[in-house]
């Protein structure tokens, strides 16, 4: 695997690893009642693609597969437009800047990755 595509799966592991923290956050903050039960469902889920996300860049994406990459799509990019149009939305622009960046960085790692494996 080339430097540049190295670098990509790093980034996609790490961005799994961003949606568990977020999921151990959101279920921390809903387990001393900070926020409302309306958002109890958002940590198994973040726990969940954080998980099948983090495990799928790391073991799948070994000698140039491809399939791993459109899970990794699948996982990532809705869920973050999604929060990103909320977070306008609300007004929370730290966050949205956050997503904003991320969506660039999923975004580029996995075309970075399809161009090198082609």
């Amino acid at each position: 695997m080339a430097e540049g595509s190295v670098i990509a799966k790093r980034v996609l592991v790490g961005i799994g690893l961003l949606f568990v923290l977020n999921g151990l956050i959101i279920g921390g903050l809903r387990f001393v009642q900070a926020i409302p039960p309306s958002y109890g469902w958002l940590a198994p889920l973040f726990l969940a693609l954080g998980a099948v996300g983090t495990l799928t860049a790391w073991l799948g994406l070994r000698n140039d597969r491809r399939w791993p990459l459109a899970i990794l799509a699948m996982l990532y990019v809705p869920w973050t437009i999604i929060g990103l149009i909320g977070d306008t939305k609300q007004g929370y622009w730290p966050l949205v800047a956050g997503e904003t960046l991320g969506l660039v960085l999923v975004v580029g790692a996995i075309i970075t990755i399809m161009r090198r494996s082609a």
